[in-house]
């Protein structure tokens, strides 16, 4: 076995290494294409970190009513208030982006056609209503 053969041996510098155009850290501001796709990314994680908020409240309510006042403290200050209606915003943004998605990977046949883009688009955003005004009245009675 040679050197180059050995396990965890270099790879020989004649090894084929296609060049590759530098990309400047503002790639995302050249067009809007790209600047939704990095909007739609950011707020990814923004949503993920919201999630992550919920989760430490619902540890918070598990440990009793003084660790529950601590994180809805939290929340009523005016950073917090920021902080949640930006979370908010951020999964609006999601929420626009995977509603528009959908009728690309899901498909539905009516006899020999499909159904148009737009109808699906329209549907996400009834059923997305009425479960929001279902659970908006839920809360309000309860």
């Amino acid at each position: 076995m040679s050197a180059a053969q050995a396990p965890g041996a270099r790879t020989p510098s004649s090894a084929r290494r296609p060049y590759r155009k530098p990309v400047p850290r503002t790639w995302f501001l050249r067009t809007g294409e790209y600047r939704v796709y990095a909007l739609r990314e950011i707020s990814s994680v923004v949503v993920a970190l919201a999630v992550v908020d919920l989760l430490v409240g619902l540890i918070a309510l598990q440990h009793g009513r003084e660790a529950f006042a601590w994180w809805s403290g939290l929340h009523a200050h005016p950073l917090g208030l920021v902080l949640t209606v930006v979370a908010l915003a951020m999964s609006l943004v999601q929420t626009a982006t995977w509603f528009q998605a959908m009728p690309k990977f899901v498909r539905i046949r009516r006899g020999r056609r499909y159904i148009a883009d737009r109808w699906v688009v329209l549907a996400e955003y009834v059923v997305l209503a009425v479960v929001t005004a279902a659970a908006v009245l839920w809360l309000a009675v309860a």
